[in-house]
């Protein structure tokens, strides 16, 4: 059994809270699942759990953001969102780093820094959801509700009630 990276970290598991809230309510819930992830992944870090159990919290977090990320993308393109192409580049190029740093957990735990991986998911989400999705949810003026179809499909996929 692998170990993961023992370096410290002081930092605390994300408290969620309204501010997090951007409006609409099914991206609201898919944050907040992805925070409960990450505090998760957290856990794990601090008690250095082994390998194969942060493995598979890597790849939850993965799946879930593809997810989120797609759910999100269909968001802004039913309200024609005008900076939708900046915003998909983002999630684009955090989809690409995370996956880079998946792999290289995969090939050799003790090696990855597992810690600042999730330093840096952990800033980018809590940056991107107060930053780039309230900016959005703002300029999403009309109707907010999701099909439910396309909703019951996210949450299949991501094997959630």
């Amino acid at each position: 059994m692998t170990k993961t990276n023992t370096k410290t970290n002081t930092e605390t598991s994300i408290v969620w809270s309204d501010d997090f809230l951007i409006g609409i309510e099914e991206l609201d819930y898919e944050h907040r699942r992805l925070v409960d992830d990450i505090n998760k992944l957290h856990q794990q870090l601090l008690e250095n759990d082994d390998a194969d159990r942060v493995s598979g919290t890597l790849g939850s977090i993965h799946a879930r953001m593809q997810a989120h990320f797609a759910l999100e993308e269909h968001v802004m393109q039913a309200h024609e969102y005008p900076h939708y192409r900046e915003h998909k580049e983002e999630h684009d190029r955090l989809l690409d780093d995370y996956t880079e740093h998946m792999s290289r957990f995969a090939a050799d735990p003790a090696s990855e820094d597992s810690r600042a991986l999730e330093a840096t998911l952990r800033q980018w989400t809590i940056e991107h959801i107060l930053g780039s999705d309230k900016k959005m949810s703002q300029m999403i003026t009309d109707d907010k509700q999701i099909h439910p179809n396309l909703l019951n499909r996210m949450k299949t996929m991501l094997d959630i009630d």
